[in-house]
């Protein structure tokens, strides 16, 4: 995993949505779907 240098900010409906995302796929955190998403 690269090492990411620039924070990313989401508001409150954002985050649920990602961390929803995470659950589905079976990730433990928000981290790890942001990971995925941005490794797209």
């Amino acid at each position: 995993m690269e090492k990411r240098s620039m924070p990313v900010c989401f508001t409150k409906e954002q985050y649920k949505m990602i961390e929803e995302f995470a659950k589905k796929s079976g990730m433990l955190n928000a981290s790890q779907a942001l990971e995925k998403i941005l490794s797209k």
